[in-house]
């Protein structure tokens, strides 16, 4: 009831329901009902023959020990509720952060090996919880080989028991969540760029080209105030390097292409940042949703391929965004262009770059910006305060929060100097050798939001989904009559499940049948809150964490590299923005404050979607997810909307 209170006071607005909060209590509701569909399928199935008691039993501690975890975290997320400021997700951006820790460090203690191990994925829909099983299984396997030690044929022995153990998979991924460098998230996520599933299962292109934009020397842009301003060359920690970017087009077009039949400049353009923790992928591993925007909008989309961290952090990325945006906007035929509209996307990191280069532009005075922005599942504040929806990073298939720190360490090269700070001049200079002056819109656009999807759903609602999925494993009706090969497989399959049983628990066996079951189901039976932090306090002792050693990075509060910290008189001037999120994304929260205090300062929140069911990253998984989807559908539409196109109900 306390995190119902909390919540209604956190939405964006009343027709808006969505926050850290909310999406807790949504995780407790669908555990509480997997719990419950579990118990049934048992009582009804405990008379059989054939009962799989061993799965059963691990099924039910697997759920239960998820339900232990959420319990004690949630004691922890209501203790330091009032850190948090009225009405807010996340605590004063002002003072000392450290006491802000404990909250992170509380949580970091518990056990979260349960989350990785029967119940992956378990939050989300269907379809995303077996690629997250698959994923699980991968990195476990990846891990594996980047230790050493193993030849291929042994990889492949070892990764079987990742198949026929979830304990042991568990084990291994939070291993790799607490110990792994950046060197592994990088090779891990780069592994997405080894396939060529857009080329080969996506719409076909005309156009679908890396080239590099030659450097012309200082790029001049006019301002608001009809002066002229130079955008410099990238070079920031590696020099002056070419920036490299995709262009992506379903037909061929003037500026774009040689064929002799094109197509005339297109009126709009949509500028990507892709995704991938500022240190991995590239555009080539998000065409397989660029393809089909570029078809639908039926006009240039370009992808910018910024150079990556550690190598590059921070400002040279952005940097690089700033100097393609510019070369664009002053050559806009050679990506087949009128210069009319056009629409910057970014999805995770890629939303943070686009948010930062437009932030410059407003600070620039810069008169062209664009017409609309659509930052899809983007952090906007770097500094990991406690916020109800990063509680759900520990239980994030793919966006753990010793990762996400990981990655944070090397964008930000632990503090470094920001190159836009005050030194101003050394990378931006105005040809006129006056400032620049800022000034404000006379009246700030109507708001509008939309909620394509809520995210708290009624227990009813929630129980008819379990019901649903529990009846494909549940036993037929007595009612129906089944024949000789039906009743043949059945028993095969009951057979085949007694001996995955046996062979896994031969991989798991660390001591005599038995040992240990006893204490386990005293647990179970008499456990309180209160007897399990102790007991996990035990558990504990003498586990080393680089977790700790993270949290003291040294962030700069810099509002390039945490769009949070910008104030009023900037935010307000930005473009008009579609914000695109997810109910159970750990950077939720980051999207509900920055829309409110931009839409508090004055700025065009034009549309808010809280997306169900839907993980980070899900616009990596549109072609093997029909939600996933139907969430880039959204994105996509919300592109449209800015040029001026209707909906669209197919991709």
């Amino acid at each position: 009831m306390k995190l119902l209170e909390l919540s209604a006071t956190c939405d964006y607005d009343e027709n808006t329901p969505g926050n850290g909060f909310r999406s807790l209590v949504c995780v407790c509701d669908m555990v509480i009902l997997q719990i419950i569909a579990l118990l049934r399928t048992i009582s009804e199935s405990r008379s059989m023959v054939m009962f799989r008691i061993t799965h059963y039993c691990k099924e039910m501690e697997g759920f239960g020990a998820v339900f232990r975890f959420l319990v004690l975290s949630i004691q922890q997320v209501l203790g330091n509720s009032h850190h948090l400021e009225p009405n807010s997700l996340f605590p004063p951006l002002d003072g000392d952060y450290s006491q802000y820790h404990a909250l992170l460090k509380g949580i970091e203690a518990l056990d979260a090996s349960c989350f990785y191990a029967r119940a992956l994925g378990f939050q989300f829909s269907p379809s995303v919880c077996k690629i997250f099983r698959f994923i699980g299984v991968v990195l476990a396997t990846y891990s594996l080989c980047r230790e050493g030690g193993h030849g291929p044929l042994g990889t492949l022995i070892h990764s079987g028991r990742f198949f026929l153990s979830p304990e042991q998979r568990a084990e291994r991924i939070i291993k790799v969540t607490r110990e792994a460098d950046i060197d592994f998230c990088r090779g891990f996520w780069n592994l997405s760029e080894l396939g060529s599933m857009g080329k080969w299962f996506c719409p076909k292109m005309a156009v679908c080209d890396l080239r590099d934009i030659a450097f012309v020397g200082p790029i001049s842009l006019e301002t608001t105030s009809g002066k002229k301003v130079l955008v410099p060359e990238p070079s920031a920690h590696t020099g002056h390097k070419p920036v490299r970017i995709r262009v992506i087009s379903y037909l061929h077009r003037e500026g774009v292409s040689c064929a002799p039949n094109r197509a005339s400049l297109s009126s709009n353009l949509v500028i990507h940042c892709h995704g991938g923790g500022y240190v991995a992928t590239s555009s080539k591993s998000h065409e397989t949703y660029l393809r089909s925007w570029a078809k639908s909008l039926n006009c240039t989309v370009v992808s910018i391929d910024y150079s990556l961290a550690p190598e590059n952090p921070f400002p040279r990325a952005t940097e690089e965004v700033i100097y393609a945006y510019a070369w664009m906007i002053s050559n806009p035929s050679k990506v087949g262009w009128t210069g009319e509209r056009v629409v910057m996307v970014g999805d995770s990191a890629g939303g943070n770059l686009v948010m930062s280069a437009n932030l410059r532009l407003i600070e620039l005075d810069v008169k062209r910006i664009p017409d609309g922005l659509v930052p899809v599942y983007t952090p906007f504040l770097f500094q990991y305060l406690p916020s109800p929806s990063r509680v759900l990073s520990f239980m994030d298939p793919l966006l753990h929060m010793g990762v996400v720190l990981r990655c944070v360490e090397a964008y930000t090269a632990d503090g470094a100097d920001s190159a836009f700070g005050d030194g101003t001049d050394s990378v931006f200079s105005d040809e006129t050798d006056s400032d620049f002056s800022c000034t404000t819109p006379s009246a700030a656009e109507p708001t509008s939001h939309n909620l394509h999807h809520n995210g708290h759903k009624s227990l009813q609602e929630y129980v008819d989904q379990v019901q649903k999925a529990a009846c494909s494993t549940s036993r037929r009706p007595l009612s129906h009559k089944r024949t000789f090969s039906q009743s043949l497989a059945d028993t095969a399959a009951l057979a085949a499940g007694h001996a995955f049983d046996n062979l896994s628990g031969w991989f798991e066996r660390s001591g005599p049948v038995g040992f240990g079951d006893k204490a386990k189901l005293d647990r179970v039976a008499s456990l309180t809150p209160q007897m399990a932090a102790e007991l996990q306090q035990e558990d504990i002792v003498g586990r080393q964490s680089q977790f700790y050693e993270l949290l003291k990075i040294n962030i700069p509060r810099d509002p390039l590299i945490s769009p949070m910290y910008a104030s009023p008189d900037v935010l307000k001037r930005l473009p008009p923005i579609s914000f695109v999120a997810c109910h159970l994304d750990p950077l939720l929260d980051d999207s509900i404050q920055f829309a409110r205090k931009l839409r508090d300062s004055g700025g065009t929140v034009k549309n808010l979607d809280l997306l169900d069911g839907l993980p980070h990253g899900f616009l990596n998984f549109t072609l093997m997810s029909q939600e996933c989807q139907e969430g880039s559908r959204v994105c996509l539409n919300r592109i449209r909307n800015f040029f001026g196109l209707p909906d669209t109900t197919t991709d």
